[in-house]
């Protein structure tokens, strides 16, 4: 008998699992009460059934026929199928379902695949009521458990969108480029591309970080775009509700929020946790999914509750001073990235001798550094140890993503090329032999021409291969181009630039909003210079 978990899987038992069983308990008698009534779907599904899903974290299974099944990733749109199959007249407009959901995570990161989430749905109700009645669902259910303050967060998946139409002058992927860089928080690339934007307001010139305390600043000056107006009077009327019977919950905004899924249409909620770092409950709007299974219009609104998040809230220590935890990639990063991080102002005093330590704090107890080596930076940062890493885009760009890319340091210059001895035909037919240390993006440049090569990972001195025979060519990084000539090998193409990046943990933006705001700014004022 093989007594090892599958990576990402977990067994629950004991105290543990009894906690969980009478947070499900509770949870389940709350929402009968409400008159909400229980579904459950199946745990396998057909792969068609997600086709509005992001595709890359499902697992896949066959059945007898050959039929491509997944395990669910999510339980909205199973619900739909559902409603679709067994109401086509009338379908019920209160359910909810207490279920596990599998998504894919980065192998060997840690972190887990399977979730337990409760979930409510209101169907068929077009009215704010419904935006009400979810929140009131949410808070009164959280207000079963120690939970530490609560914050309700207000989006809206059309906002975005909305605010850009009101540049004629954008093109399509402009303004898609734009809106990717303004969800993912990517100030760098943001202002890059709004450099030759004259008609851009001047409160949006950092729109990435027009959230929390910057958003609400910025909110009244939105109002001038007339179609943005409904946006602001629902989120108010949401507010005054919330005011009104919940004085204790603090609200606002989100003017960055990305849509948790790609069929989400209007109004965006999050439960956000400061103590935790984490939302512990979200969800939305999403008009018209229904519409595509039934073929009528059929409004709907969705919100679940993360229980593995709300079991670790339960036991989250009162409210402290906690410093912010950077993650640097030890070595020539944080050397080059030292001096301009000290004169954004954090004190970077520790690590001037850090003889073998491996974890520093500062002085005034405002940032603790955390060194380890380049690849493992991003899992420190989302796991939820660290809340800026500091790292080259090189690294970044072979791993998943699941932070925040803020801002590119211009620290470390270099460039990722392809280079092979001379006479190598880079454009020909032939499938090539590429040595590389990054395959990930080796694999993204020449997918992207079309052509067939095979890849041959190594760890060391990938000059090697070609002057082996192990290789035809090589991808790597070029700073100099010194290495590449010691060997007798030629650049053949130049693929991408590299450079150290700032990373923020995505709880983290919030759970220390202004002093982050004021590090990154100070950062910003550091580089226009550079």
């Amino acid at each position: 008998m093989d007594r090892i978990l599958a990576a990402g899987s977990r067994d629950e038992y004991g105290q543990v699992l009894q906690e969980k069983q009478d947070i499900i308990f509770k949870i389940s008698r709350q929402l009968n009460q409400a008159g909400f009534t229980p579904i459950k779907t199946s745990l396998i599904e057909r792969q068609s059934t997600f086709d509005r899903y992001p595709g890359t974290d499902m697992f896949h299974l066959y059945d007898q026929a050959g039929e491509n099944l997944v395990l669910r990733p999510d339980m909205t749109l199973p619900v739909a199928r559902f409603i679709e199959t067994h109401y086509r007249s009338q379908a019920p407009n209160r359910l909810y379902y207490i279920d596990d959901v599998f998504r894919k995570t980065d192998y060997l990161s840690g972190d887990y695949n399977q979730e337990t989430q409760a979930r409510i749905e209101l169907i068929g109700d077009a009215s704010l009521g419904a935006e009400q009645k979810a929140i009131e669902i949410m808070l009164n259910l959280a207000a079963n458990f120690n939970l530490g303050q609560l914050e309700i967060v207000l989006g809206d998946a059309s906002l975005i969108d909305t605010i850009l139409a009101s540049f004629p002058a954008l093109s399509n992927q402009q303004r898609q480029a734009l809106k990717k860089s303004i969800e993912q928080k990517n100030l760098s690339r943001f202002q890059e591309l709004t450099k030759h934007l004259p008609d851009l307001p001047a409160v949006l010139t950092d729109w990435p970080l027009a959230f929390g305390q910057r958003g609400e600043e910025i909110l009244p000056k939105l109002g001038q775009i007339p179609a943005v107006k409904p946006i602001i009077i629902k989120w108010q009327k949401i507010a005054d509700f919330i005011h009104q019977h919940f004085p204790n919950i603090k609200v606002t905004v989100d003017l960055a929020g990305q849509a948790p899924q790609p069929y989400y249409t209007g109004t965006m909620i999050q439960g956000f946790l400061p103590d935790l770092g984490e939302t512990l409950f979200s969800g939305g709007r999403y008009d018209c999914l229904l519409k595509n299974f039934q073929g009528d219009f059929c409004p709907a609104l969705g919100m679940e509750l993360n229980i593995q998040r709300l079991m670790a809230a339960q036991k989250q220590p009162a409210k402290g001073q906690h410093p912010i935890v950077v993650v640097l990639a030890k070595g020539r990063v944080e050397e080059d990235v030292r001096p301009l991080l000290q004169a954004a102002g954090i004190d970077t005093s520790p690590l001037e001798h850090p003889g073998r330590r491996l974890i520093f704090e500062s002085a005034d107890h405002q940032f603790r550094f955390i060194l380890v080596k380049p690849t493992d930076v991003l899992k420190y940062l989302d796991r939820g140890i660290g809340d800026i890493g500091v790292v080259g885009s090189d690294t970044t760009d072979e791993q998943e993503q699941n932070h925040y890319d803020v801002l590119d340091l211009k620290r470390g210059q270099a460039e990722f090329v392809v280079a092979a001895p001379a006479g190598f035909n880079l454009n020909n037919s032939q499938r090539h032999r590429i040595a590389t240390k990054y395959p990930k993006r080796a694999g993204s440049y020449f997918n992207s021409r079309g052509q067939d090569v095979e890849l041959i990972k190594l760890e060391g001195s990938v000059e090697l291969g070609p002057l082996t025979g192990l290789a035809d060519a090589i991808m790597d990084i070029s700073q100099t181009g010194n290495t590449l000539k010691a060997n007798q090998l030629e650049v053949y193409d130049t693929v991408c630039q590299v450079s150290t990046h700032l990373l923020v943990r995505r709880g983290a933006l919030w759970q220390h909003q202004q002093q982050l705001t004021k590090v990154i700014e100070a950062l910003i004022n550091e580089l226009k210079g550079v």
